[in-house]
């Protein structure tokens, strides 16, 4: 922690970051004989995994329970994966509709062949477009390509947008769980890290002000940024629309402040249809942190409205069970 009062700039750190050793460059061999020794890393886990589980079962008990056995895990978990093996089956038919609907809409589809090669369109576009700032969100792909110290070394700043991935990168640190990337750091040591990256004294204890603190510098960079960088949880080809879920508001203005967006997804990504990933979307958040589709109590659900033109021109609504076609009646409940 540094005793100047001053508060250092968010981009002033990332830009620093380059000038210490970084635990994300070391070896996997060293970094894996460093989380085995990690006390913190082991009783978070001890903690988490049992109360995941019991949550998960629970919430999807409750689903069953409520709307019978076609929303019970085991069939909405086979149904998913039948469809995801129908989408590898039907790849490319599935990739050049996406395509379609999707330029169709005004979306620019660039295909990558490598993790090199995804960068540097990365680094160009942000050169046309005079861009020094990314935000970003939601994007394990560019964890996989390390985009992150590929922009760094070019002089472009990327910051981390996810509460717990920012503080990764702060640390220098890879994530290590891909829902819940800081679960092996302590309250305690999240309030050092920020505080050595910010240069003022930051609570260890008060999770409530270590968030607000977060808030204030990101947004700094969301209104900055002249791009934001997303990934993708499903890209449903029969529309040409990227899903994306998220229990953070950073999401949302990551894919809507900065005049340019780019999401990066896999091939993996592609679904066909609406009704498919809806599917997904039950499964996602409930697997994932055993959380209803929204974070408010279960009383108050998520309704879902999808809404489409039909030739004639006129408002249509999917014919899901519980909804009728032509009507603005709730379809389902999430």
């Amino acid at each position: 922690m540094t005793d100047n009062p001053q508060v250092t700039s968010l981009q002033q750190v990332v830009s620093e970051e380059t000038a210490h050793p970084a635990h994300e460059d070391q070896p996997f061999e060293e970094r894996l004989e460093g989380a085995l020794r990690d006390e913190n890393m082991h009783r978070a886990l001890e903690r988490f995994a049992p109360s995941w589980r019991a949550s998960r079962r629970d919430v999807f008990a409750a689903e069953e329970a409520d709307y019978g056995s076609a929303f019970s895990f085991e069939h909405m978990r086979a149904t998913l994966r039948q469809a995801k093996d129908d989408a590898i089956e039907h790849q490319p038919a599935l990739i050049a509709r996406f395509k379609a609907q999707a330029e169709a809409a005004g979306a620019i589809i660039y295909e990558a062949r490598t993790a090199e090669d995804a960068n540097r369109y990365i680094y160009e576009l942000c050169q046309r477009k005079g861009i020094d700032l990314v935000v970003k969100s939601k994007t394990m792909v560019s964890e996989e390509t390390e985009l992150n110290p590929y922009l760094e070394a070019r002089g472009i700043k990327p910051v981390e947008t996810d509460l717990g991935e920012w503080v990764a990168q702060l640390a220098h640190e890879r994530p290590s769980h891909m829902v819940m990337p800081i679960i092996h750091k302590t309250r305690q040591q999240v309030g050092t890290v920020l505080a050595g990256a910010l240069g003022r004294e930051i609570s260890r204890d008060n999770v409530a002000e270590q968030v607000a603190v977060i808030r204030v510098e990101h947004r700094k960079s969301f209104l900055n940024a002249g791009m934001g960088i997303s990934g993708a949880n499903a890209l449903i080809a029969e529309s040409g629309t990227v899903m994306m879920l998220t229990n953070e508001g950073n999401g949302r203005l990551v894919t809507s402040l900065p005049p340019v967006h780019v999401v990066m997804a896999g091939y993996d990504k592609l679904i066909g249809t609406f009704a498919e990933a809806m599917t997904q979307l039950r499964l996602l958040a409930r697997s994932a942190t055993a959380q209803q589709i929204t974070s408010s109590s279960r009383r108050s659900r998520l309704w879902l409205y999808l809404q489409r033109r039909d030739r004639a021109g006129r408002d249509a609504f999917s014919p899901w069970p519980g909804g009728r076609r032509g009507t603005t009646e709730p379809v389902r409940q999430l």
